[in-house]
């Protein structure tokens, strides 16, 4: 026996809703994934920011070490300069 109009009606009215409950959790779901791909991306540039930083203070501290390194190499030049000159004039070294 075919379905009554209002029952067809019926049906309908009950899938959609149905339908409509699916696309709000959809919806939810989207809103999560969308904040949770916002904070992965603030995530990424936090990091970013931070191996520039420590690249940054990486070369710094290279740059200082260097300058470090020459100017012990001049005073050990003058020192051995010194101890040279020191003993042409025959001077004793303590």
């Amino acid at each position: 026996m075919p379905e009554t109009v209002s029952a067809r009606v019926a049906r309908l009215e009950y899938l959609m809703g149905r339908l409509a409950e699916k696309q709000e959790k959809l919806d939810d779901v989207l809103v999560l994934l969308t904040e949770a791909q916002i904070k992965t991306e603030e995530q990424f540039q936090e990091t970013e920011q931070r191996f520039r930083e420590t690249d940054q203070r990486l070369r710094d501290l290279d740059q200082q070490s260097r300058e470090r390194d020459r100017v012990l190499d001049e005073r050990v030049d003058k020192l051995v300069s010194a101890i040279g000159e020191m003993l042409r004039n025959g001077r004793r070294i303590l």
